[in-house]
């Protein structure tokens, strides 16, 4: 699968973000017209490197799940059971006759029971090979002057052919005048038949626990983001009590680190009502000094969002209606006993 540097992860998830900066040191960009770094000749001889066969997991069978593997390295493959010191050579040899392709497809998936990862998963394809041979035997096409590329990025995939014998190359993949890799070459590809082989597991993106509670595994404290706002008048939380109210609890994100997801809960009946109740206080006119030990993040469907402050000085931040008819934010007050009840709901419940 090839991979275009334009996706962006959602806003809050700084984890996310942080993991995509592997897989974006390795893109070739393609702007101006100028030619996609390709992969060097083979070192040394150019003889194909022989590989142990090793066997494909049937439909059936349970694909190996691993943290093992090679050093994670920008531009290398990081799929467990890559051939090592593979040979990279320019164009594919005529007398070279494949029998099997593999390649390293890194992407995000949901482990059962392990939450969300960063993986490297190892695929290989042994039917309908002609269209893909084909399309690597094709020259790259020259740069045209005058021609205005696109300006994107993007990450080859990452392929190596083996033959009968078990001897393996990497090859070059033919590109456009624009130094992107061949629709064709990308078609033939999508085309095989992949079946997985193994799965490693690079980097933990979302626990399970996250996962489970639908919150986001870090956030922007809004204590600190949104400053002095103006007081509330108080008042009902949400304009119409949601069926259920979600909370999510994070840390305060001090010394030097973000806020992490610590706990959640979603509560519903006589809880929701009681402490939607202890969220509705009037703002104080007074800025807080004091330090807050995390803050709740509290939405229900359909509903705008609200903050809760645990500990400072308990503040809530809320939309509400202001002058004009605009809906903008302001500062509330949560009394002691709503900030109890946050904390005692989430706390079994990470």
């Amino acid at each position: 699968m090839t991979q275009l540097v334009t996706r962006l992860s959602p806003g809050t998830r700084a984890a996310r973000a942080a993991l995509l900066a592997v897989a974006a040191a390795a893109t070739v960009l393609a702007a101006g017209c100028a030619a996609a770094g390709q992969p060097a000749a083979g070192h040394g001889s150019p003889t194909a490197t022989k590989i142990a066969r090793s066997p494909v997991p049937t439909s059936t069978s349970p694909v190996p799940t691993t943290t093992a593997g090679p050093p994670v390295t920008p531009g290398q493959p990081a799929c467990a059971g890559w051939p090592a010191n593979v040979v990279h050579v320019k164009t594919l040899p005529a007398s070279f006759a494949p029998v099997a392709v593999i390649r390293c497809v890194q992407g995000y998936q949901m482990i059962p029971g392990k939450g969300e990862w960063q993986t490297a998963t190892l695929e290989r394809a042994v039917k309908n090979l002609a269209p893909l041979i084909s399309a690597l035997r094709t020259p790259s096409a020259r740069p045209t002057p005058g021609t205005v590329c696109p300006a994107i990025a993007m990450v080859p995939p990452q392929v190596v052919l083996v033959d009968g014998t078990g001897n393996a190359v990497w090859p070059a993949l033919p590109t456009t005048g624009c130094g992107l890799v061949q629709p064709r070459v990308l078609a033939a590809l999508s085309a095989l038949s992949w079946q997985r082989v193994s799965v490693r597991l690079v980097a933990q993106v979302q626990t399970q626990q996250e996962v489970a509670s639908g919150c986001a595994p870090q956030y922007t404290d809004p204590f600190t983001m949104y400053g002095a706002l103006r007081p509330s008048a108080g008042g009902a939380l949400f304009p119409a009590a949601p069926a259920s109210l979600r909370v999510c609890v994070y840390s305060s994100g001090t010394a030097g680190g973000a806020p992490r997801f610590t706990g959640s809960a979603t509560v519903t009946g006589a809880t929701e009502r009681e402490l939607l109740a202890g969220l509705s206080g009037a703002g104080r006119a007074t800025r807080c000094t004091l330090p807050e030990a995390g803050f709740a993040v509290l939405g229900g469907s359909g509903q705008p969002q609200a903050y809760v402050e645990l500990g400072g000085c308990q503040r809530v931040i809320r939309y509400e209606s202001q002058p004009g008819g605009l809906a903008g934010m302001s500062t509330g007050q949560a009394t002691q006993g709503a900030v109890a009840t946050i904390e005692s709901v989430t706390a079994s419940h990470p």
